[in-house]
């Protein structure tokens, strides 16, 4: 890398092709199945078997009322989620990190997440570094990276040492050259190990043991009517039907 004029436009236009944008690769779910998975689980369980029971007992009022409730549910549900989604990625976009960026010889004020290794960039107080890079010639920086180490101090960076993506310029400014960009950073890998596939928040997690608890109390007390309703004689169909609606009646779905 040239350290006065930095990358060409052909260069730079190579190696974002070879090395991708200067951002964490994110997880992409399928809408299709998304869109299913409102459909699966023991809420839904409980409305699907008091379909099947209806449909058993052909008593079609009720099996329409129920399958509606249950698609109802599911589509708002998916909509209410894509709808929280959207505004989070519109918020994102909204706070893109820039960066001063040398390319052709001209510096100029650019968005981050289309840096590439080898370009030359400006960091100045109150920056912060878009990309892991090494420090050019100059005066040392004192950089803050307890994000990334948990130091409590900022650190003293002089020329030749890298600085972190994410690790914020309390102090100093210099030119440096861009060493590694996106999952190929300290930051990147170090959220690569962190990665998880369980998603869940911890209030959603406190709201399905509450649900699971409240569904087996359900399940007992209707276990008991069921029984009780056998005992006196009645038929099997009507006794289930009359089950199911009072769990479904109990499962705060809707």
């Amino acid at each position: 890398t040239d350290p006065v004029n930095g990358l060409s436009t052909a260069e730079w236009e190579r190696r974002l092709e070879e090395f991708g944008p200067n951002k964490l690769p994110e997880n992409e779910t399928n809408i299709f199945l998304k869109f299913l998975s409102y459909f699966w689980g023991p809420m839904p369980f409980m409305i699907w078997l008091a379909i099947i029971v209806e449909a058993i007992n052909r008593d079609w009022e009720d099996f329409i009322v129920l399958m509606i409730l249950q698609i109802v549910n599911g589509v708002v549900g998916f909509i209410e989620e894509k709808n929280a989604g959207n505004a989070i990625a519109a918020l994102k976009n909204s706070l893109l990190p820039e960066c001063r960026v040398c390319r052709d010889g001209t510096f100029s004020t650019g968005n981050a997440t289309q840096l590439v290794p080898g370009d030359l960039i400006e960091l100045t107080i109150g920056d912060v570094v878009p990309a892991d890079s090494i420090l050019l010639e100059g005066e040392p920086l004192q950089v803050d990276q307890s994000a990334l180490t948990g130091e409590s101090l900022p650190v003293t960076k002089h020329p030749g040492s890298k600085v972190l993506m994410g690790s914020a310029i309390k102090r100093g400014e210099i030119y440096a050259v861009v060493c590694a960009t996106g999952a190929n950073t300290f930051f990147g890998k170090a959220a690569d190990l962190l990665n998880i596939d369980d998603t869940q928040g911890r209030f959603q997690k406190i709201l399905f043991k509450i649900t699971l608890g409240l569904l087996a109390i359900s399940l007992l007390l209707c276990s008991i009517i069921f029984i009780t309703l056998l005992v006196n004689k009645e038929d099997v169909l009507d006794a289930l039907s009359v089950v199911i609606v009072l769990l479904v009646a109990s499962i705060p779905i809707a």
